[in-house]
Parts: structure tokens; sequence; C-alpha cells
């Protein structure tokens, strides 16, 4: 398969960003550009061809140079990046970015390219076996919904089931989504608003909603909630979901020592990517990482830290080598059951 194409080449995308521009250019400011985005000698080969109208991308209009398009310059795709969109589109997470008429045009576009890898060349150990349904209608709908609210800050009217079976339902602003490896599902971290006083951050399964609504109620950037206009009257800063995820982490971080065999350290930045933490070297084949998390993850955290088995030592803090302690036992007893 040939991995290059020319639309990684570099005068490839040096004339793609002048034709891009909006505004005409003089010849310094052509020189100047392809200095800057170009090699040393870029400059004294590609400059000239486009001042003579040797390449005909742009019309010379005075001292000015006005590119020949109408708009922006169609975007090309190499045969390696049709490839990999045809993989993707296999995946059943794709449903959730794409209406089902948008996926049928991409599938016919794509009909006689073959795809980089097929989903059954992966086997993935670490995680559950069924998780969302992600053809479902009604999780698409909600997705959708929820993708947009965020984009709009729009309170949503959400009804779900919580992890001890209780019927919660509530307005809530929206503020990101979350996919977890492991548990092969789209979490919402959310925040209700009951007064500057009482906001409360909620983790939300996406399976367990079993009603939402729009309000068309808004959350700006500088104003907020009014009972009497239906509008906030909070800061951004209150509703800052980075925030109110801190608020809730545990008052020590896990602290891992990795040594680097097999590869453990890559693998490790990879697995918890979805936390804050602080990593150092200690020496050549030896990192201590500090991992911050919140109460409502911890059970995931332990999980994905035991998945490594001897790669990882875990020397704090004390609460969470408890739990590690108690579900080293459990599993000793079962399997001498």
């Amino acid at each position: 398969m040939q991995l290059f194409s020319e639309i990684y080449n570099c005068y490839y995308n040096i004339i793609n960003d002048l034709l891009g521009g909006s505004e005409a250019f003089s010849k310094a400011e052509l020189e100047k550009a392809v200095s800057k985005e170009g090699f040393g000698e870029t400059s004294l080969y590609l400059a000239p061809k486009i001042a003579s109208g040797e390449w005909s991308f742009f019309e010379k209009d005075k001292d000015l140079y006005v590119s020949v398009l109408d708009g922006e310059p169609p975007i090309v795709l190499s045969l390696l990046q049709k490839r990999w969109l045809k993989a993707i589109l296999s995946d059943a997470r794709i449903r959730l970015f794409f209406t089902d008429e948008q996926l049928e045009s991409l599938k016919d576009t794509l009909s006689n390219i073959e795809p980089l890898y097929k989903q059954d060349d992966f086997y993935i150990y670490d995680s559950f076996a069924y998780g969302d349904d992600y053809t479902d209608s009604t999780y698409r709908t909600n997705f959708h919904t929820i993708l947009n609210a965020i984009k709009e800050r729009q309170l949503l009217d959400i009804t779900f089931q919580s992890h001890v079976n209780n019927r919660v339902h509530y307005h809530f602003l929206p503020c990101k989504l979350e996919y977890s490896v492991r548990n092969n599902c789209f979490r919402l971290l959310a925040i209700e608003s009951r007064g500057k006083s009482h906001d409360k951050f909620y983790t939300i399964n996406l399976s367990r909603i079993s009603e939402l609504k729009e309000t068309g109620k808004f959350v700006s950037d500088t104003s907020g909630f009014d009972k009497e206009s239906d509008k906030f009257d909070n800061t951004a800063s209150h509703y800052d979901i980075d925030t109110y995820i801190t608020r809730g982490y545990h008052k020590e971080p896990v602290t891992l020592i990795i040594k680097n065999e097999r590869n453990a350290l890559e693998r490790a930045m990879l697995q918890f990517a979805n936390y804050k933490k602080n990593t150092t070297r200690i020496d050549d084949t030896t990192y201590k990482c500090e991992i911050f998390y919140n109460k409502s993850n911890e059970t995931e955290l332990l999980i994905e830290v035991l998945s490594f088995g001897p790669a990882i030592r875990v020397v704090g803090n004390e609460h969470f080598l408890r739990l590690l302690k108690n579900r080293l036992m459990l599993q000793k007893t079962l399997n001498n059951k």
C-alpha cells in the first residue's frame, strides 16, 4: 500500500493555504508565506513559479495576487485516508455522529475502497463484550440532543435510573461526553442546577436515560438564570465542569510506580489518558505516576490498575491500597472455591 501522497507534500500545502486565504497578497507577502511554511530553498523555487504566472493558481491584479477559485479549495483525500474512513464506517459508534442518510452517502462514495482494517482484526481482552447499543434509535437521538446542548449550553430535562436503580429527574446542564473503553459505553458529565448553593455534579450513563427533553433555557458565557425570564444569572465559571470534577477528587491521588517493561509506560499513559495525572521519571526504566480521580470512577480505576499486573506497583493512597488488597483477597477466595 502506498503511504505517501502528494497532498502531504510541502508545496501542495503551501499552495492550498494561499488559495484558502480570503485576501489578495503582494509579492513580498507571498515570499514571506513561502519562507515561513517551506524549507530554506523553497522560496527560491516556489515563489517565482507563482509570481510569474507559470503556475496559474492566481491572477495578478496590479501589484496583488488573487486566487482563481471562487471559494475555498476542495478537500482532497489520499487513498490511505479513504481506506481509514472506510474502516471506521464499520464501527457501530460512528452512527452516533451521522444520520442514516449521511452514512449511506459516505458508504456509496467509498464503495470501491478497501478498508484499512476490519473490526474482527482486533481482540479487546480487558473490556466488557457487550456495551451500549449504538444502533438504537432512541440512544442515537439522545446522543445528538446532548451533543447539541453541550455546544449551545442548553439545559436538558433528563430522567434516568441511577446505579442503585433509583429514578432521578432534574434539569441538567450537559458539559461533557466521555467514553469508557472498559465498559464500552458513553457517559454524560452534567450539573444539576438548583441554585448556586445547591448545584450537584452527576455522571450519567446514556443507556440509563429513560427520557430526555430540551428546555429552551440556555446558559450564556456571561449571564444565567432569572426565574421571570427563564434565563440564567450565574457566571460561566460557576458552571465550569472541570471545577466540579476537581472538587470531587479524592483528597490524595493514587501513586503508581511503573517499570517500563513490555512497553508498560506507553500502555499506562494510554489507559489513564482520561485522568488528570503527574508523571515523573525516577530512573531510566522506572516512573512515578500520580493519578487524580473522582469517587465515582474509583472502581473503574481499580480494575484498570489491576489489569497491568506486576508492571505497576501501587504505593498510595492508603484508601486505594485497602480497596486493592480487598479485591485481590476476594479474587483469591473465589479461585480457591
